[in-house]
């Protein structure tokens, strides 16, 4: 449970990171050029390290449809959402995410959802809406449509990570199956981009804080939580994964504290045990059920 705890602590950081690059690149470029770096670099360092790069043929189309609904569709669709939208407000639909991955779960591996998991569920989530100051929710009072992208977003990362679990069930590697699909998703939007966007003006590659943020956001995203999560994946149920993926706000606003001098009410310690009491329902009945290696 710690290794979730950390692994949601250091990808809060991710959103604010996000927002700040948009500033110098497109969403669709941007994702193509982070995804084609981050793609290749883990399949070379899954290459020196001796593992298996091959993928046998009859999964060929398998990662390419992974490509596209683990990487392209929701990194695109949450970009082009975040550019007219708040970090804050793309986070709280992001805890949309253990609805749907529950449900793919249930199709995809047959697990189920109990009474006492939905409760476990439902507390963590009014937890969640209980540490969200009053005037975040200003964001919905203007629909835009970002609100849409960033929920597809949510449905498309559901289901990938469902898939991801698939591949590695049939023995291929976390590196492997997160570098292919990194590098063929960024070399989709590259070619997208070139069709769709405005190439930038600017001589961003010459910004030293682009690369600082760059390198940041590969670094935490790519590298660390794709890849850690996919290890994860090898002892804990996608659902419980994704459920405590509601204390990415929490740790969000703990950030806003320490880097930004915002200060944190009583509310943010109320919601804090309050999702921990959530989880700690789900993780119990996750145990019970034997989804926990």
């Amino acid at each position: 449970m710690i290794q979730i705890l950390f692994l949601y602590l250091i990808v809060a950081s991710t959103f604010t990171f996000g927002k700040m690059l948009l500033v110098y690149l497109p969403p669709i470029f941007l994702i193509g050029l982070r995804m084609v770096v981050a793609g290749s670099i883990i399949l070379l360092v899954n290459y020196i390290s001796g593992k298996k790069i091959s993928i046998q043929k009859e999964d060929i189309v398998f990662f390419f449809i992974l490509s596209w609904i683990h990487i392209f569709i929701p990194y695109v669709a949450e970009f082009v959402g975040l550019a007219s939208m708040s970090p804050s407000c793309a986070a709280l639909i992001y805890n949309l995410m253990p609805c749907f991955t529950a449900l793919f779960a249930y199709i995809i591996f047959k697990e189920r959802m109990t009474v006492k998991k939905w409760l476990g569920f439902l507390i963590g989530l009014i937890g969640v809406m209980y540490m969200i100051p009053r005037e975040n929710f200003i964001c919905y009072q203007h629909f835009n449509i970002g609100y849409l992208l960033m929920l597809l977003s949510v449905i498309s990362c559901s289901l990938g990570w469902t898939l991801v679990k698939k591949l590695i069930q049939k023995g291929y590697g976390t590196l492997q199956v997160n570098g292919y699909a990194m590098l063929l998703g960024g070399l989709e939007s590259l070619i997208v981009a070139h069709f769709f966007e405005t190439p930038p003006i600017s001589r961003w590659y010459e910004n030293m804080h682009f690369w600082v943020l760059f390198a940041a956001i590969i670094i935490i995203a790519n590298f660390i939580f794709y890849n850690f999560y996919g290890f994860l994946l090898h002892k804990y149920s996608a659902t419980l994964l994704s459920f405590i993926g509601f204390l990415t706000p929490l740790f969000t606003a703990l950030y806003d504290f320490i880097f930004l001098g915002i200060s944190i009410g009583i509310e943010f310690y109320i919601a804090t045990v309050i999702v921990a009491y959530g989880i700690y329902i789900f993780y119990q009945e996750e145990l019970r059920q034997g989804y926990i290696e």
